[in-house]
């Protein structure tokens, strides 16, 4: 198991602009509450598009003492409500953290695990490996010596219902995988980030993917990768010519980004530089300036988290739409197709409810109850390999109330 050393006012670090959007006091207060997080290894965050692990968090610990480990809960909690919403404004909504005050009641399991770590607070290279510096000093008996990984499992259930009541989104565990092609450099050496590379610029990107719930790509740079992709097409975030190198990865979206490294007055290293992002068509970009090498990672996946989930996550509360479409399905030819195609339909995040209304030889019809948007119903389908889109059988090009689609005879 790998671990890492980081601090929760990185992950809470947006970058410039997303700071701007949260209050002044909330950045106050959680730029003062540094904890420590224990994450297991990135590979196991990511099965296909599934993002496992949202709802749980490991926290280390100086002790078992009761304050210590309500604490932790609480910083544990908002962990996982910025990954589950996909939003750092949901730490905003006063109504919801009010109904938070007590983190216990929504744990559904936890247990801690000796371990033998020292950290000071300077966070040096012999700290426990993948430790990160959570509670505040003076919660830890003995700031420097922490002697327990406490794992939290929080219920699902009780955290999609309280971000639904009050009006926050709710992002499902199957999302967009994005490829990220990134050029750093770093001492004067340029290198293209890759899933072999062993440097703290893919461990930060990694470990910035995992809290955010990003489902992270990086590409193997294998001779066939070479052939099609080097570091100037990536540094000048040529992401047209990235297209083809791409295409075996089979992901959703595509980041391409360069970073630097330079030595401030005080010889401190920080990063800057420059990325895009494209998803279905549509092309963001941004900047990063002047950053230590965590929050810089973080400044790349937080925003790539907030685009991906303005899309794909379904609002509760008032922002909640309630319509009716019909859902066609061909290719149904046996009765396990039927039933794994119910059971699909069912599942998917915009969906209310389901009801079979029609069926005639290999097709059948569903009437389906949307607590989200007809897009984001075609998108999250989208996501997925079980359906492939007919072209409609109506002329009406304006009639939206019924959609095609052919089971998927992989599944």
């Amino acid at each position: 198991m790998v671990y890492y050393l980081y601090s929760i006012d990185l992950w809470l670090f947006m970058g410039t602009d997303l700071i701007r959007n949260n209050t002044e006091k909330l950045i106050k207060t959680l730029s003062k509450l540094f904890f420590v997080i224990l994450f297991a290894s990135f590979s196991s965050l990511i099965s296909a598009s599934q993002i496992l692990g949202l709802y749980q968090s490991e926290v280390l610990v100086s002790s078992q003492e009761a304050e210590e480990r309500q604490k932790a809960f609480s910083l544990a909690l908002n962990e996982v409500l910025v990954r589950v919403s996909g939003k750092m404004s949901v730490l905003d909504n006063t109504e919801l953290m009010m109904a938070l005050t007590q983190p216990e009641k929504l744990v559904q399991i936890f247990s801690y695990k000796a371990i033998e770590a020292s950290i000071d607070n300077d966070m040096p290279s012999n700290t426990h490996p993948g430790t990160l510096q959570t509670l505040p000093d003076e919660a830890l008996s003995d700031p420097h010596v922490i002697s327990h990984a406490l794992s939290i499992s929080f219920s699902r259930l009780a955290i999609n219902n309280l971000l639904k009541q009050y009006g926050e989104p709710v992002w499902g565990g199957n999302r967009p995988a994005v490829l990220l092609w990134v050029a750093a450099e770093e001492k004067g050496v340029r290198r293209v980030v890759s899933a072999s590379a062993d440097t703290a610029f893919t461990s930060a990107i990694k470990r910035a993917a995992k809290i955010r719930g990003v489902p992270l790509y990086l590409p193997t740079m294998d001779p066939q990768d070479r052939q099609l992709v080097n570091s100037s097409d990536i540094w000048g975030l040529f992401i047209d010519s990235l297209k083809e190198a791409s295409s075996r990865y089979q992901a959703d979206a595509l980041l391409v980004g360069r970073v630097g490294q330079r030595q401030n007055a005080n010889g401190v290293e920080l990063w800057s530089g420059q990325w895009v992002f494209e998803l279905k068509g549509v092309v963001y970009s941004g900047e990063l300036e002047a950053l230590s090498l965590n929050e810089a990672a973080m400044s790349l996946i937080a925003p790539i988290a907030e685009n991906l989930s303005e899309r794909y996550a379904i609002l509760g509360g008032d922002a909640l739409l309630n319509s009716e479409i019909e859902l066609e399905i061909s290719d149904i030819k046996s009765m396990e197709d039927y039933v794994g195609a119910t059971r699909y339909i069912e599942s998917l995040p915009p969906v209310s409810s389901a009801k079979l209304t029609w069926v005639k030889g290999e097709r059948i019809r569903f009437s389906v109850s949307l607590k989200g948007y007809l897009e984001q119903l075609e998108e999250h389908i989208e996501l997925d390999s079980k359906l492939s889109a007919e072209i409609t059988q109506s002329f009406d090009l304006s009639e939206r109330s019924r959609l095609y689609y052919r089971w998927s005879t992989l599944n």
